[in-house]
């Protein structure tokens, strides 16, 4: 991809020579203002791209969610994380109500654990 740059430049080039064939870039009360919004809606645009670019929206791991569904090991349970349901597996048994921690995404399935046991391994592992 060129240079971020190159977008908001493109699009204020088009403005001013549109205002010069229609006469209105001798007129600065229409020029400034228009060069102006343009500018600052083309620098937004490129922002929000470069920023969102890299980022990766499916990406579960380390998310909280809520059984709603009891899991048992080599059973499929439902989870709610970030108002999706999930079908969840787990290692162990986890009730309905409880909290769990995403571990793992496999397929269209999530691995859990208990939130707490999760924290606790993320603590052991630290020290």
């Amino acid at each position: 991809m060129s240079h971020p740059a190159v977008i908001p430049v493109i699009a204020i080039l088009i403005l001013i020579i549109a205002l010069v064939i229609t006469g209105y870039i001798y007129d600065p009360i229409v020029s400034l203002p228009s060069l102006a919004l343009i500018g600052f809606l083309s620098y937004r645009i490129v922002y929000v791209i470069l920023k969102t670019r890299h980022r990766d929206i499916y990406s579960y791991v380390g998310k909280i969610g809520q059984v709603e569904e009891d899991i048992i090991p080599g059973k499929v349970g439902y989870v709610l994380v970030e108002g999706e349901l999930w079908e969840a597996i787990s290692d162990e048994v986890i009730h309905k109500g409880e909290t769990v921690t995403v571990i793992e995404r496999q397929g269209l399935k999530l691995k859990v654990k208990r939130a707490d046991a999760f924290e606790g391994n993320k603590t052991r592992q630290a020290n």
